[in-house]
């Protein structure tokens, strides 16, 4: 190789270096989000909610801002009080209901204590978790799933840990109806879903119980 050529290649190798470490790698899953800080207290009226607190089926296209989603995630069931004491009731303090959001970029399950999402899938799960086609044309879409695994130990009986579940994901999505009625985020309880396409999609055992589903965005008016 010619001297000048040599110099052209040096000068050039530092340029590519830099534009392939830009590139997406191939394949690469989401990453985690750490979200932004729960809202303020006294930031909205509960009677004010109460009375803006409806089902939405029709969302407009843009995205919901992070600060909105992380509000929700919060309200939903975030840690509101010392020892990792949450904002939805539970039996005895047990976290057996975990939250899930699948998006455009992929899924990722709520780690209250961080108060963060964990990425845990790739794209493509939103528009499979229903037949209803409106929850795959939200922003984003909360899935409430029960871990058996995390119930008391003296529930022994599937239908109690059911009725529990139950319980506790009415609480959860009430806390997720009352914030985004203050929010002006529209959603709505979907209880119609693809237990299994969940399952497979966000690579849980096959006891887990898939509950509901709550899509979120801004109401197309």
């Amino acid at each position: 190789m010619k001297t000048e050529q040599r110099q052209w290649f040096s000068r050039l190798a530092p340029i590519l270096a830099v534009a392939l470490m830009a590139l997406p790698a191939s394949g690469a899953g989401p990453k985690d989000i750490v979200l932004p800080k729960r809202p303020a207290a006294a930031q909205a009226d509960l009677v004010k909610a109460l009375e803006n607190r409806k089902s939405v089926r029709d969302y407009r296209k843009d995205r919901l801002v992070m600060e909105d989603l992380s509000a929700v995630l919060w309200a939903a069931n975030g840690v509101n009080r010392d020892y990792g004491r949450r904002t939805a009731p539970s039996a005895f303090g047990n976290e057996y209901i975990e939250l899930y959001v699948a998006g455009d970029e992929g899924a990722w399950r709520y780690d209250a204590s961080a108060h963060r999402l964990k990425a845990v899938a790739p794209a493509g799960l939103k528009g499979r978790l229903t037949g209803q086609r409106f929850v795959g044309r939200a922003s984003h879409v909360l899935v409430f799933v029960a871990d058996p695994g995390k119930f008391p130990g003296f529930f022994t009986s599937s239908e109690e840990r059911l009725r529990w579940a139950h319980a506790t994901a009415g609480a959860i999505a009430q806390n997720v109806y009352l914030m985004a009625a203050a929010r002006g985020i529209g959603t709505c309880l979907v209880a119609g879903l693809d237990g299994d396409a969940i399952r497979k999609g966000l690579g849980l055992p096959a006891d887990a119980i898939p509950l509901y589903v709550m899509p979120l965005g801004y109401e197309e008016k």
